[in-house]
């Protein structure tokens, strides 16, 4: 992750991938469908952005390597 995230956001992208990908992915669907994430609801529009990037890159690995190792 990238060091220049706040506490918060960090926090909040490790308890969504804790949650596992189905989740993950969930969140990055209603983003790019432009929905409103009720799980990013305390965050500001710059801190979801940062939240959608992110997981977007950690997402992008399993897309590499094998997707079955997900969740």
């Amino acid at each position: 992750m990238k060091p220049d995230l706040s506490k918060k956001v960090s926090t909040k992208i490790e308890l969504l991938c804790e949650a596992g990908c189905t989740q993950v992915n969930q969140v990055l669907k209603k983003a790019s469908n432009g929905v409103v994430i009720e799980e990013l609801a305390e965050f500001n529009e710059t801190e979801i952005k940062q939240i959608i990037i992110e997981l977007s890159n950690i997402m992008a690995v399993y897309e590499i390597s094998d997707a079955e190792d997900c969740d």
